[in-house]
């Protein structure tokens, strides 16, 4: 997983360098995808979570939340700054935390949003907030068309955090309107790596399903893609019109419960 986190971190990286075409990145650009923020904004929400995390594991404290996220979103430079002392800043930031998982063992106590838990933990969520806020980068930089794609088992890993800890940690919402069985089509015939099977989801033949339940009663819909498409209609970033979903059931219950917001 570290390795993934690296490459993650590499791509923000040459995004902030103007993807190697030696191209002033616009610090101002609206992020589409983070409704109210510029690229300034995202980055230094970025880098701020990175080194929170890494501290976080670093302190190894399973029994209280570490402070200084704040604190690390001040210490960005300006965006009159320009998009290099940005960049710089990411560098260090995410340089930190890495630094910090490569010296930890995955099994050391720390805090976690559901109590004392593994550092493991943080490099997942470290790996799909990177991952998540690095799309949203090249998208407000250059369009869909600009995003790297995820590898397979990092995408199907970033269903399984929404579904088995990131949706359930968020428990003070009302029950969706519609029950969404997210089936997840594998492209390679083998399906998964040993050690990448998430532990979330059922398995059907060589595809992958979640549900998230609706209210008592409710209707069922099933949505159906690659595991990126489906990691980002969970968390906003697309709509059930994406060219890359196949829908059937009760789309009507789908489009209510997107615009509420599975994640917010």
């Amino acid at each position: 997983m570290l390795d993934a986190i690296e490459a993650q971190v590499g791509l923000v990286r040459f995004a902030l360098a103007g993807g190697g075409d030696s191209v002033v990145v616009d610090l101002a650009a609206p992020v589409s995808s983070c409704p109210d923020w510029s690229v300034h904004d995202l980055v230094t929400h970025l880098g701020a979570v990175n080194r929170w995390g890494g501290v976080t594991v670093r302190d190894g404290n399973p029994h209280e939340r570490s402070r200084g996220l704040g604190e690390a979103m001040k210490s960005a430079p300006p965006a009159t700054a320009g998009s290099g002392a940005l960049a710089d800043w990411y560098a260090d930031m995410a340089s930190g935390m890495l630094e910090t998982f490569t010296e930890t063992d995955v099994d050391a106590p720390t805090w976690t949003f559901g109590g004392p838990g593994p550092a493991a933990f943080w490099l997942r969520r470290q790996l799909h907030e990177t991952a998540l806020h690095r799309w949203d980068l090249e998208n407000a930089l250059g369009g869909p068309s600009a995003t790297t794609p995820l590898p397979q088992d990092v995408a199907v890993d970033t269903v399984d955090e929404f579904c088995a800890v990131m949706y359930p940690h968020k428990g003070s919402r009302g029950p969706l309107p519609v029950t969404i069985r997210l089936r997840a089509v594998l492209h390679a015939p083998e399906g998964l790596a040993t050690g990448a099977e998430p532990v979330g989801a059922s398995a059907l033949g060589t595809d992958l399903e979640w549900v998230l339940t609706g209210a008592d009663g409710s209707a069922e819909v099933e949505v159906s893609g690659a595991p990126e498409s489906l990691a980002l209609l969970l968390w906003g970033r697309v709509g059930a019109d994406d060219p890359g979903l196949e829908i059937s059931g009760d789309r009507a219950g789908l489009e209510a419960a997107l615009e509420a917001g599975l994640s917010g």
